[in-house]
């Protein structure tokens, strides 16, 4: 084998077909390290020559949302100009009954495929004696038998202590049957049945072992075999424990390695809805594997950009949309960063803040022209009302009641304070002041020369929260009329803004932010939209429930 493999992941690939895009998730070092941790296990020459080749079984444990099958394609998919690989998505073949044959066929046709063979070479056919394994016919054989002579159950009959309650056995019509040569045959039958499972097993790792072989030497590869089984957890839960058994129990060959990709919690679920809630599941999961690997789920903010389409939060297409949004951002990447860190301040699922996310993106998409909001209202209302319905209500009617920590009443802004006490994450609003106003006016000073240039102004949501969030929804008189021609010396409130920055002009910098994103909401009118439209679009955007598909990249 390469003395070291590694994976370089920085460009899109296509993959039968299907593109799949660069690694932003930065997942090709774990791939690497893997490769060459499983590699050891699998196949070692230094080891003594009967042991240079070993069964090794890794549990690749990812969440959703984490990469994990764009993780799986990609990785697998290098590994074949190196070594002999099997793809199984397990959850596109549970339709079958059998998950021996889901693998088999899987096996077959891919490594068949990667030697370069043809449908038809005698070296990849399969043998007779798997196929009656596969068939399984003798259980089917020995049940048929007592329910056509006993219309009883084949366990029923299995279990019965002893002679005398075979003796008076009658069969479906009621007539008196000896028994004797019957339960003969059967238990012979179930006897021949377990030796013929067993030689089929035996066969079948053979000609498996073979086939790897094969792809070895004709393609120059070197061991081991890795064969990927993905999607386990999205499995039936009969299915998925099956094939878990039949990879422990009949795949247990020398010099394969086995990446079984499993939601583990979601697995343990499966495993439980089979043996009951009170069966250890983890424990039982344990001993199918040698090692298990977790995936990390990535930042929110790198997750969205994957599963989130964001052309329309770009500055570009809101300039062509005639729509205005706060903050404003050219990069609508800095604008799903801003809505990732509410959704964080949240603790939004995964799943649930995709849906947000594009809820937010919907509701842009789909205003007229000469539209304006506050993407931080808006994604805040939808996390509130995804929260709790009623709560969203109360919030948008200004009337949000709730009992703080001293049993007391409290209201809105005692909720702010107590739910983003320890939040510091920071939103992001690249714009150039001096290009918007030039000059400022501010009270108790004349007209001063705007000198605010071009750059990232930033504040934290909580001093977002506390200063416009819980005023605009609890202080009707915060909601300013303006418009861009009026004189800003007859405007109370901005005109104090102009001074409170000017005051802060070389310090805090997060002040100096959070005041031009005041002065923006006013001089853009954004403050003049009503708690009522707010909650028309959080509504209108919650009703459409998106289901998700597993794309490549979960």
């Amino acid at each position: 084998m390469p003395e070291k493999i590694s994976l370089d992941w920085s460009n899109k690939d296509d993959i039968e077909g299907v593109s799949f895009p660069r690694d932003t998730l930065n997942r090709a070092k774990y791939a690497t390290f893997l490769t060459q941790f499983l590699v050891g296990q699998g196949f070692d020459e230094t080891r003594e020559k009967d042991d240079q080749k070993r069964n090794y079984v890794l549990n690749l444990n990812s969440e959703w949302g984490s990469g994990k099958t764009y993780f799986l394609k990609r990785w697998s998919h290098d590994l074949k100009a190196h070594f002999p690989v099997v793809y199984i998505d397990a959850w596109q073949q549970d339709y079958s009954d059998d998950p021996l044959m889901t693998a088999i066929s899987s096996i077959i046709k891919q490594l068949r495929e990667q030697a370069k063979m043809p449908e038809s070479s005698p070296k990849f056919q399969l043998p007779k004696k798997a196929l009656g394994l596969l068939k399984a016919a003798a259980p089917g054989f020995a049940r048929s038998m007592a329910k056509r002579y006993l219309d009883m159950d084949l366990a029923a009959f299995l279990q019965a202590d002893d002679d005398s309650e075979l003796k008076d056995a009658k069969d479906s019509e009621g007539n008196p049957i000896d028994l004797s040569e019957l339960a003969s045959t059967m238990v012979k039958q179930l006897i021949d049945e377990h030796d013929g499972k067993k030689k089929a097993i035996d066969d079948l790792k053979v000609h498996v072992a073979n086939w790897v072989q094969t792809v070895t030497e004709t393609q120059q590869l070197t061991y081991p075999a890795f064969i990927f089984i993905d999607e386990l957890d999205r499995c039936r839960p009969s299915y998925a424990v099956e094939m878990l058994e039949t990879i422990k129990h009949i795949f247990d060959i020398k010099g394969i390695v086995f990446v079984v990709a499993t939601d583990t919690e979601q697995l343990q679920h499966a495993v439980k809805a089979i043996y009951g809630e009170g069966f250890d599941a983890r424990l039982y999961l344990g001993r199918f594997f040698n090692s298990r690997f977790s995936l990390k789920a990535p930042d929110l903010k790198s997750f969205l950009e994957v599963h989130t389409d964001i052309s329309k939060l770009s500055g570009e297409y809101l300039e062509s949309a005639g729509i205005q949004i706060l903050p404003p951002n050219e990069d609508a990447k800095v604008t799903l960063s801003n809505i990732s860190v509410i959704l964080d301040a949240f603790k939004i699922p995964p799943r649930t803040a995709i849906q947000i996310a594009d809820r937010v993106v919907a509701t842009i998409s789909n205003m007229p022209n000469g539209s304006k909001i506050d993407i931080l209202i808006l994604t805040t209302l939808l996390c509130f009302y995804e929260e709790n319905h009623e709560r969203f209500q109360e919030i948008i009617a200004g009337d949000l009641k709730f009992q703080n920590k001293s049993g007391n009443e409290a209201g809105l802004n005692e909720y702010i304070l107590d739910h983003f006490e320890n939040c510091e994450s920071l939103i992001k609003m690249q714009i150039n002041p001096m290009e918007i106003i030039c000059t400022l006016t501010p009270s108790d000073y004349g007209p001063r020369l705007n000198t605010f240039g071009l750059a990232t102004y930033v504040f934290s949501l909580r001093l977002y929260l506390v200063e416009v969030f819980i005023k605009f929804f609890s202080a009707p008189s915060f909601i300013f009329i303006s418009s861009i021609n009026s004189q800003y010396d007859e405007i109370a409130p901005i005109n104090d803004l102009f001074k409170e920055l000017i005051t802060n002009s070389k310090k805090e910098p997060q002040r100096i932010g959070l005041l031009w994103f005041k002065i923006l909401n006013i001089h853009y009118q954004v403050d003049s939209i009503k708690a009522s439209e707010y909650r028309d679009y959080v509504e209108l955007a919650s009703a459409l429930d998106l289901i998700e598909e597993d794309a490549e990249h979960d």
